[in-house]
């Protein structure tokens, strides 16, 4: 199952649908159907998505659940608060996952990130060591691409 919050309308009326790319139907709160008046319309794009996660964690339920964290580094110049940058963040940024080329995760897993910015938290600098590249190290990345 694919699914995508997909816009639909014209400005200032956008709204957005949780479309199933497999079968082009839309949701509707409560299955997936083929009549656009009966899809549930999403006034965000953030709360489509949200809703994108419910029904794919209730499609792969039956699959083992485990948990990972990702470093995200975020550098900021000038003097504001943990808080307004977490809120900044919140309302600025969009985590983005090219399910239509890659699909939900590998071996027909589910992979589903999540940034909580609320538990943004400052680095002492300087870091001790250089941080490890597991991409390089798994063939990701060529060690010389940066450099």
């Amino acid at each position: 199952m694919l699914l995508r919050a997909q816009a639909v309308g014209e400005q200032p009326s956008v709204r957005f649908v949780v479309l199933n790319l497999r079968s082009n139907q839309m949701w509707d709160g409560q299955s997936f159907v083929d009549d656009f008046d009966l899809a549930r319309k999403y006034w965000h794009p953030s709360d489509a998505c949200a809703e994108m996660q419910d029904i794919l964690k209730e499609h792969y339920g039956q699959l083992r659940q485990r948990r990972f964290v990702v470093p995200v580094e975020i550098e900021v110049y000038g003097s504001i608060s943990q808080k307004e940058i977490a809120e900044y963040l919140y309302r600025a940024s969009v985590l983005s996952v090219r399910t239509e080329e890659y699909g939900n995760g590998p071996a027909e897993c589910l992979v589903l990130p999540v940034i909580h910015w609320g538990y943004i938290r400052e680095l002492k600098l300087p870091l001790n060591g250089k941080p490890d590249n597991p991409a390089v190290e798994w063939g990701l990345e060529d060690e010389n691409e940066n450099q």
